[in-house]
């Protein structure tokens, strides 16, 4: 995402991690009661009654726009307008359909992403099927949630917040943005739910009876909605990176009985589990390869923890290297989206010299100087993940404003996440949760924990959300998609959404890194098979690792 953000969007999405003792207990563990969902009322369904896409030429794509109603329970109320962008099959004779695509966020636009999942899913799909992004409502170009005016907060300048005084300034700029937010109408309809009968509009308008699904990451949990509302119009669906629908909008209630939906929402998903596994599972190589290929070998993960431990606990050091605790933390969980486990190790050993350096004790036998300095490091991370198809974790704010001043928010992450998810109301859980994960995932609780804390009192109505039951007749249409090492999505979130839709197919790669599809050529072949054929394997299928990162 490019637009100006607050920071929780701009740092995180959420997303969901779990230990590998755990996955058996997720996968079967009871769900917490949850209001009855609502049906698919008010989606017009009569040829009649189908909207207009009004298409424009953009080059080697078309543009579109569409209104769709507010309130899907009132179609003939107030409207929305929806932001489209169509590839178009080249062989539109031949044409089988649509494959509708969303990369994640929840925040992240599907029309910038059309393109670009276009050529990842291969010539077959290209050839045979309009591949369509539609941007969430309240999304990117879509009818937006743009919360403007003037706060007497400023933006943290932490990626999270770990003091009283860092915890007081965030909390009191979650005040500023529920303010904000709370004036836009469109903010009591961005759940989930909406956005899928949104696309089933979509669907309708170009004619189509049935149509396909690519989603990754957030775009699992539309993925599952929609295929639980809408299971007759799926011709095939296929999600990667996956988040188990149950945790993310009612959470699972613990073995001790403590209900779901009384932890954040964020904070109940596991993620920092997640990230701390890729992370180890990532420096366990740099070990193996030693120091000739990485010169953090040598308990390389007990190292990054030093300087984690250093930075947080020493302020004034972290100020003499120019690398904060929350940027270091948010900058190594950004590398791990893209598996760049070989950038973290680099990253690590050059801020564990610079704080010797600093304390007059530099490590025996290394040089003076390091190209570059951590500042620039964290600046880079940046602008890689600004660069990336699909959205994650920034490791701190993009923007800043002072007190007093106008400030611009971007609202639909918590426009989207506070709408699905039952939260608690008291941001005391968010600092008790904060803690609890700390204990499980180290230094990533904290940052997963506080993303979602602006839903404590979030101005939407979840009215309209879809909580479940997450299941769909004929589920082998349904393709589970997952790196063993995910360090947001991992692999207990493909179980959980693969016991949830019982003949589900689920494809496992031995990867480090945020989504399968793209980085390894056997998963993604699976998902190109699965979406141009409709036929998912008969059998689950591993996919062996294929990225080696610190060969020479």
């Amino acid at each position: 995402m490019t637009s100006p953000l607050s920071r929780r969007a701009a740092s995180l999405v959420a997303a969901l991690a779990v230990s590998v003792p755990l996955l058996a207990t997720l996968a079967t563990a009871p769900a917490s009661s949850a209001p009855t969902a609502p049906s698919a009322a008010g989606v017009r369904t009569s040829a009649a009654d189908a909207p207009t896409i009004r298409w424009r030429d953009c080059g080697r794509f078309e543009c579109g726009r569409m209104v769709a109603p507010l309130d899907h329970d009132e179609p003939d109320g107030a409207d929305v307008t929806l932001n489209l962008v169509r590839v178009p099959a080249r062989k539109p004779a031949r044409r089988v359909g649509a494959v509708f695509v969303n990369p994640g966020g929840p925040g992240g636009g599907a029309a910038d992403f059309a393109p670009y999942a276009a050529r990842l899913l291969g010539p077959k799909v290209r050839k045979r099927f309009d591949v369509v992004g539609v941007d969430p409502r309240g999304v990117a170009g879509s009818s937006g949630l743009a919360c403007r005016g003037r706060s007497d907060a400023s933006y943290p300048r932490v990626a999270f917040p770990d003091t009283r005084s860092q915890r007081r300034d965030w909390l009191e700029f979650d005040a500023t943005v529920q303010r904000l937010c709370g004036r836009e109408r469109i903010v009591d309809h961005m759940s989930t739910a909406d956005t899928a009968r949104d696309m089933d509009l979509v669907r309708q308008a170009l004619g189509d009876e049935q149509a396909s699904f690519f989603g990754a990451s957030y775009g699992s949990v539309l993925g599952a909605t929609w295929v639980s509302l809408f299971p007759d119009t799926v011709r095939v669906a296929v999600v990667d990176g996956v988040l188990d629908p149950v945790a993310w909008t009612t959470g699972r209630d613990l073995p001790d009985g403590t209900p779901g939906a009384s932890l954040p929402s964020s904070g109940r998903l596991g993620s920092e589990v997640g990230a701390r596994d890729a992370l180890a599972a990532g420096l366990a190589e740099c070990d193996t390869a030693g120091r000739r290929e990485c010169r953090l070998a040598g308990g390389a993960l007990g190292r990054w923890d030093a300087v984690a431990a250093r930075l947080r606990g020493d302020r004034a050091a972290a100020r003499r290297v120019g690398l904060s605790y929350s940027d270091f933390v948010g900058a190594t969980l950004g590398m791990l989206y893209g598996g760049d486990v070989a950038f973290i190790a680099d990253f690590t050993f050059r801020a564990e010299r610079q704080l010797a350096r600093s304390a007059g004790r530099p490590l025996a036998g290394e040089a003076a100087e390091v190209d570059g300095s951590l500042a620039r490091s964290v600046r880079e991370v940046r602008d890689r993940l600004a660069g990336s198809p699909f959205p994650g974790p920034w490791s701190a704010t993009a923007a800043q404003r002072r007190a007093g001043s106008r400030i611009w928010v971007d609202g639909s992450f918590h426009g989207v996440l506070c709408s699905d998810a039952l939260n608690p109301t008291d941001t005391d859980a968010w600092v008790e949760n904060a803690e609890r994960t700390r204990a499980a995932g180290a230094d990533f609780g904290p940052l997963w924990s506080w993303s979602s804390s602006a839903c404590a009192a979030w101005p939407g109505s979840g009215e309209d959300a879809y909580r479940g039951p997450f299941t769909m007749p004929g589920a082998e249409r349904l393709l589970v998609v997952s790196n063993r090492h995910d360090p947001a999505t991992p692999l207990s979130g493909a179980l959980a959404l693969q016991e949830l839709m019982p003949g589900s197919r689920l494809v496992t790669t031995g990867e480090t890194g945020h989504v399968a599809t793209g980085t390894n050529s056997c998963a993604t072949a699976v998902v190109r098979q699965a979406l141009s054929t409709a036929r998912t394997p008969a059998e689950d299928v591993f996919c062996g690792r294929e990225r080696a990162p610190f060969t020479g």
